[in-house]
């Protein structure tokens, strides 16, 4: 009987045992499930992202104005045969060698890739105003108006190709309007943007930030004063950028105009509403740094004698460092992410001309403004979109390094 009731019992358990694991199985079900549908759709867009934006992206997107600039010139055939032995398309009338191209927002160009020292184009002159203009390789070629040997007027257009062009300038006796081209859709204002809104703001940000977590671990004393603090600073942490956005464009626009004689938008006025969205931030990070500090040090320290105001910023603060600089490279990667509160206070005009006192976009608004049009330019917007994905990714290497690094100095 014994032996009856114990096979019964061990059957319970078994049965018990099977019940739970397909229990824990239909529940990691749908976990499993969430985890591969989300995994599948990062490593599509990531990977729309790469095929689509790796061919735009280019030393000349960072570099490049936004916008393209015309010239308009003309010129005269001369009587000189050229000739050129390479493999794009020549004109032997006016010593020129063409290909095609495309600019930096994928618009058909014509590119000059050769022209002969004695071209009739290197001393072209000026249509809108008085002066020459001399034609250098690399230039840009758009629509082409010329007087063919009969008299006749013809156009022919970059979109032709550059084999066209090259037999319409050899038919060109006169060129009567040309168009030289610095092609635009380049980035490098954003690109300064950016580094003027990370400097601007890291020099405002991080003094406020490392006093204010000196006097949060070392001054203030354990209480409601001190919990109210912290908490209203981890709320801070939580609340969306664009409400930052909408205080800085109430606050901050007009504080530049009256301070800095600024007109409404401006990057000055983006680097003060980046320091309020940073500061939480700057504060918990190094709070947990100057925690992470040994009391020993500091009773060392102030058994020789030394002030508490010295042993801080003697003793503390260069212990600290690897905390403060992860907060410094963490705010960084944040500055080139925003663009939602930058929206309210910087503008989303993509400006060339840059100046701390005038609107500009980062390089993530940048990216917002090219696709907030009716003919979105996805290729540069993908461009842009890697430099910045590489960028966050190399900050982030850093910030585990420097964490590494801050646990072994803990421990």
């Amino acid at each position: 009987m014994e032996t009856k009731e114990i096979n019964k019992d061990e059957i319970k358990i078994n049965n018990n045992l099977k019940r739970k694991k397909i229990s824990d199985i239909l529940h990691l079900i749908p976990t499993y499930l969430s985890t591969i549908i989300l995994s599948v759709v990062l490593f599509g867009i990531i990977i729309y992202v790469l095929v689509t934006g790796i061919p735009h992206l280019n030393f000349k997107l960072l570099i490049g104005d936004h916008e393209s600039h015309i010239t308009l010139i003309k010129s005269e055939s001369s009587d000189a045969n050229f000739s050129y032995n390479k493999g794009d398309y020549f004109s032997s009338r006016y010593g020129i060698a063409l290909q095609d191209a495309k600019a930096a927002d994928g618009e058909s160009m014509i590119q000059v890739t050769y022209i002969d020292e004695n071209s009739p184009l290197r001393k072209a002159s000026l249509i809108s105003e008085e002066g020459s203009y001399q034609i250098e390789v690399d230039d840009y070629i758009d629509n082409i108006m010329y007087l063919d040997d009969d008299g006749n007027y013809n156009i022919v257009s970059a979109k032709k190709g550059a084999e066209e062009v090259a037999l319409a300038l050899d038919e060109a006796a006169i060129i009567e309007s040309m168009q030289c081209v610095t092609v635009g859709g380049g980035a490098r204002g954003s690109l300064i943007t950016t580094l003027y809104l990370i400097l601007i703001t890291l020099v405002i940000a991080i003094p406020i930030g490392v006093i204010a977590a000196i006097f949060l671990v070392e001054y203030a004393k354990d209480g409601k004063v001190k919990y109210i603090l912290t908490t209203l600073i981890d709320m801070t942490s939580g609340i969306p950028s664009i409400i930052f956005g909408f205080c800085g464009a109430l606050i901050f626009i007009p504080f530049c105009n009256g301070v800095f004689n600024t007109n409404g938008y401006s990057i000055l006025a983006g680097a003060f509403t980046m320091t309020l969205i940073l500061l939480p931030t700057i504060i918990k990070t190094t709070s947990e740094a100057l925690l992470t500090i040994p009391k020993h040090y500091t009773m060392a320290s102030l058994a020789l004698g030394a002030s508490k105001t010295q042993t801080i910023f003697k003793v503390i603060l260069p212990n600290s460092i690897p905390g403060i600089l992860t907060a410094t490279l963490l705010s960084i990667g944040r500055i080139i992410g925003e663009s939602a509160a930058l929206i309210f206070v910087t503008g989303t005009a993509i400006m060339d001309d840059i100046n701390v006192t005038r609107p500009s976009t980062s390089l993530s608004l940048h990216i917002w403004s090219i696709m907030n049009v009716e003919n979105p330019n996805y290729g540069v917007a993908s461009a842009i979109a890697i430099f910045i994905l590489i960028v966050v990714l190399l900050l982030s290497i850093l910030v585990k390094l420097i964490s590494k690094k801050l646990n072994k100095m803990a421990g």
